[in-house]
């Protein structure tokens, strides 16, 4: 499947040089020019991700990422712009935005994060190849070759976490907040022990392997 990415951004060097960017990484693209170009565009056309810069002509990213929301779309949409105080970043969010990302910017992470996104949004009942290794998180199954591995569902949902964010840390409070009731009483321990477990398991295949990254977490190397 070939991804479609608006990227609206009224400054022409930086749009061209991102267009070139993400079509020689294999992305689709389409371009606009000013805010409602860019709304038109989102709803109009077949968009699977939109880059939307804060700062554009006759109606701004946060308005076209916000109207985008009231109107029920659920597109993946990453803001850009070179305001980067904290205030700025949690309109962003609040607006509806998946991302946030300032200028100036590391193309190979802007990269990731639009594979992460698109990977964390993808229909559910597709199933996610690694190496020898097929992933099926709708249906709860994991293969590697035409070898089943049984894994607990919370090993599951730990896994598809770490492989949705592709390389990039997960921190053990995320896991705990989002894995564990409260009441539980979980901790940072009850996640390493989960995550040995997983990697004994990843044991018997290649393609993948979950890595400690100091004092934060884990990531999945794929």
């Amino acid at each position: 499947m070939t991804y479609v990415i608006l990227v609206a951004e009224d400054e022409l060097p930086q749009r061209v040089g991102l267009v070139r960017h993400l079509e020689e990484a294999g992305y689709k693209t389409v371009e606009a020019a000013d805010g409602r170009e860019a709304l038109d565009k989102a709803l109009n056309t077949t968009v699977d991700l939109a880059i939307l810069d804060i700062m554009m002509p006759k109606i701004s990213g946060y308005d076209v990422c916000r109207t985008l929301r009231e109107k029920g779309s659920n597109m993946p949409v990453i803001i850009l712009t070179a305001r980067a105080a904290l205030d700025d970043r949690l309109d962003g969010f609040d607006c509806g935005a998946d991302d946030y990302v300032t200028k100036p910017f590391s193309i190979e992470e802007l990269l990731k994060r639009i594979s992460a996104i698109l990977r964390r949004t993808a229909p559910r009942d597709e199933t996610v190849a690694i190496g020898n290794w097929t992933f099926d998180f709708m249906r709860g199954t994991v293969e590697c070759g035409d070898t089943p591995v049984e894994f607990t569902q919370r090993e599951l949902a730990m896994l598809e976490l770490l492989i949705s964010r592709e390389g990039q840390p997960v921190k053990r409070d995320e896991f705990l907040d989002r894995f564990w009731s409260a009441d539980a009483h979980p901790t940072n321990r009850t996640v390493d022990t989960l995550i040995l477990s997983i990697r004994h398991k990843l044991g018997g295949g290649k393609g993948l392997a979950i890595e400690t990254v100091h004092r934060v977490g884990y990531r999945i190397s794929i």
